[in-house]
């Protein structure tokens, strides 16, 4: 390890993924206090329709990007491997085509529909004035997570890190700390002003300086990149699929305390994962300039050691959530302290999501797209069958059994396929 940190690749990693990482800290401790002081201030009930529509939310801004997220990053740090500032601009123009009119859209169906939502879907009626203030937060909340993604492909790990989630968690907690709502309806606006906040910055921030703001790529490059997008939005969407269905499904059949005390011990297991996303905003830039240079070697010394950091971070905090499950989930009130186990489960899944390193975009970066949207097909089916089964029956419990299962065997998956397309095992991180 101490060899490896002494080149200047690994260096520029180690300086990046800790500066990458103490934002994410920041952007972890912020959500994590924030869903603390939503079900503190709300109670159980009231934070289960609060995070209801954050899920709601979180999923249609995914899906209105149509896969342009990790396409950004893999484009733009090619683009800028080669210092072609005019097709970052073009790509970032492309982007905002495609995406704008379809926030727009989901925006105002979401606004319109609430009631049908509410009633037919999710079978509670008092949903509808909180989604109906949710479809404010769909485009600023997509948008400034797109610049997040840009600022990514150019390497500027603590502007991403900001835009793509802590400027969010960190104002929206102070607004609503000072708003001290009592209902999940206000709670959601102050949620919206944070939103729009932070839409504005990134939007000052990308452009600042920028020569030209704006091009119009020629009609082959954008077919290059509308050829890679679309397999990445159907991964985008599976994954969505994957890590929110749970509490939908919830939301659906059993009562929003379940919702809530499910939410928040998944949102604290995936404390675990912020780990994952700080490396991975430094190493997948990286992965998609060494391929494009057609340096394998250097891809799978980026992943080792990537995953070197990974382990190790993660391992005091996996420990942590195991053995003090009860105290975590009883920040949150006595009502939540029964979800101990259910974080427990959603953990180790977590831990297993950690521990196999940075698969889903070795695999994206390195033009195997199609691989990775077909073990997110299966790890959806297995989220979505098994959620009918197992969660009608064993509620919250089956949802965190299902949901944690059905992350490990979508990255067990992606780790024998870099082993049989790129010749390396992410597993076997500590070997020379």
């Amino acid at each position: 390890m101490l060899y490896k940190i002494k080149s200047l690749s690994n260096f520029d990693m180690i300086i990046g993924a800790s500066l990458a990482f103490i934002v994410k800290i920041i952007a972890a401790v912020g959500a994590f206090l924030l869903n603390i002081l939503i079900a503190q201030l709300l109670g159980a009930e009231q934070a289960g329709y609060f995070f209801l529509a954050q899920a709601v939310i979180f999923i249609i801004a995914a899906i209105a990007r149509q896969g342009f997220d990790n396409a950004l990053v893999k484009f733009i740090a090619g683009y800028r491997a080669v210092d072609n500032q005019v097709f970052i601009s073009g790509i970032y123009q492309y982007a905002l085509a495609k995406i704008v009119p379809v926030l727009i859209v989901f925006s105002v169906a979401i606004w319109l529909c609430s009631d049908v939502l509410s009633v037919w879907f999710f079978s509670k009626p008092l949903l509808s004035p909180i989604l109906s203030v949710s479809a404010l937060v769909i485009l600023p909340l997509s948008i400034s997570q797109l610049h997040g993604f840009c600022l990514q492909g150019q390497k500027q790990v603590v502007l991403a890190s900001t835009f793509q989630s802590a400027a969010m968690a960190v104002l929206s907690l102070i607004i609503i700390y000072a708003l001290q709502p009592n209902s999940a309806s206000e709670a959601m606006l102050g949620y919206a002003g944070a939103g729009f906040i932070v839409f504005l910055f990134s939007i000052f921030v990308w452009n600042y300086g920028r020569k030209p703001k704006l091009f119009l790529l020629p009609i082959e490059e954008k077919k290059h990149i509308t050829d890679s997008v679309k397999p990445l939005f159907v991964i985008l969407l599976l994954a969505q699929i994957t890590q929110w269905s749970g509490q939908l499904m919830l939301g659906a059949w059993n009562s929003t305390t379940d919702v809530a005390i499910f939410a928040t011990a998944q949102r604290t297991a995936m404390l675990t994962s912020f780990i994952l996303i700080a490396v991975n905003s430094i190493a997948a830039p990286k992965f998609a300039e060494a391929f494009k240079k057609n340096d394998i070697h250097s891809v799978k010394n980026i992943a080792k050691f990537s995953g070197q950091l990974m382990t190790i971070v993660s391992l005091p905090v996996i420990i942590i959530m195991l053995l003090f499950s009860e105290k975590l989930m009883g920040l949150f009130g006595e009502d939540f302290i029964q979800g101990a186990n259910i974080l427990r489960v959603l953990a180790l899944g977590q831990f297993v999501n950690v521990i196999t390193g940075s698969v889903g975009y070795l695999l994206q970066m390195t033009g195997h797209e199609n691989i990775l949207r077909n073990n997110v097909i299966i790890s959806s089916l297995i989220m979505l069958v098994g959620g009918f089964i197992v969660i009608p029956v064993f509620g919250v419990y089956g949802a965190a059994l299902i949901s944690a299962f059905s992350v490990a065997t979508q990255n067990l998956l992606c780790v024998y396929q870099v082993k049989k397309m790129l010749g390396f095992n992410t597993l076997n991180i500590f070997r020379s």
